[in-house]
């Protein structure tokens, strides 16, 4: 692929105070649209999004909102005296009713959650634990785990999927060290040029990543024993959210094999779609292929809905003084500012 340069300067930065820490987050697109909220993984930024934002946006559709995680970036970094220790505001539910607050900071009653790697799981906790504040699911490449009785310990996931056993690593005391040190390898290794980065991608991230160290990201390693306390309380329970799951049938961690593994019978609406072409880092290396299943699928949920509302804002029956043609100027001009093609894929047709 050729990889498009973007400015991470020209989107609009922001941050609020959600249980009682700081989030950076960027928020673009339709104010009035159909809320999108994307949920990067580790250890990624929400600037892992750039292509999907953009592609989002320039649909004229939804109002686009990706944050850093707690941990990274220009989040907050708690962590505890003892580094070793697992801080509790990492755990999955926290961090989700952290995104809530969010949403209630925007004046967001719901939103569609989109989230890759690691991310899905803070996805699917929302869905699980706030079901109220979300339309639809989307997990990239790593599905949702069902709420089970007895606790899965890191050794059974190994079992599991023998491609996890770097989890014993990530959670031992030497490794935030051992990452720290390293964080200019392990960018290069994985935002390369080959995963869909440039050198001012590379130079993004390594600033970002460095702020704070790897104590944050490699926390969320440490929470599966407090994520299973957290969500004992919904055994049994259904996931009723309208969901798709995209498998990257070449990931060779998160296999598809592996992903299949996961019980379906315990959705209420579900569709499972695959990408063939890319690899983990799905969202810069086919970025195309990507947005066009994301965009098919919302259309076919919310295409009506969401199209009354935009010929609302056209109309300014909502107070907006733009009209449709300097609205479509605008995206014209947001794309080429930041470097984005998202225009030229068009919208999706059913």
């Amino acid at each position: 692929m050729v990889t498009v340069q973007f400015d991470p300067s020209k989107f609009n930065h922001q941050t609020a105070i959600c249980g009682g820490y700081k989030y950076h987050y960027v928020d673009e697109g339709n104010k009035n649209g159909t809320p999108v909220v994307l949920v990067h993984g580790f250890p990624d930024l929400w600037y892992g999004w750039r292509y999907q934002i953009d592609f989002l946006v320039a649909l004229g559709l939804y109002r686009v909102i990706a944050l850093d995680l707690l941990g990274y970036g220009e989040t907050d970094k708690p962590q505890c005296e003892n580094p070793a220790d697992l801080h509790p505001a990492y755990t999955p539910k926290t961090v989700a009713s952290h995104i809530v607050e969010l949403l209630d900071h925007l004046g967001v009653q719901k939103a569609v959650m989109i989230g890759h790697d690691w991310g899905t799981g803070i996805v699917s906790r929302i869905g699980w634990h706030f079901p109220e504040r979300v339309h639809c699911t989307v997990a990239i490449g790593n599905p949702f785990r069902p709420i089970t009785k007895n606790f899965i310990t890191i050794s059974d996931l190994t079992s599991e999927n023998p491609a996890f056993q770097y989890f014993e690593y990530f959670t031992s005391p030497e490794a935030v060290k051992d990452f720290d040190e390293k964080v200019e390898d392990i960018v290069d290794d994985l935002f390369s040029e080959e995963n869909g980065n440039s050198e001012q991608d590379r130079s993004y991230y390594l600033e970002n990543l460095k702020k704070g160290g790897f104590n944050g990201p490699l926390s969320y390693y440490k929470c599966f024993e407090a994520s299973h306390r957290e969500d004992l309380y919904l055994l049994g329970q259904r996931f009723k959210i309208p969901s798709l799951l995209l498998i990257v049938n070449n990931d060779p961690i998160l296999s598809p094999e592996y992903c299949r593994q996961v019980p379906t019978d315990y959705f209420d609406n579900l569709e499972i779609d695959e990408i063939d072409v890319g690899e983990h880092w799905i969202l810069t290396q086919n970025p195309e292929c990507v947005n066009r299943k994301i965009g098919i699928y919302l259309d076919k949920l919310f295409g009506l809905e969401i199209k009354d509302a935009t010929s609302d804002i056209a109309s300014g029956n909502k107070g907006e003084e733009t009209n449709q043609s300097e609205q479509t100027d605008n995206l014209k001009k947001l794309n080429k500012n930041r470097g984005g093609r998202a225009a030229r894929f068009g919208r999706p047709k059913l």
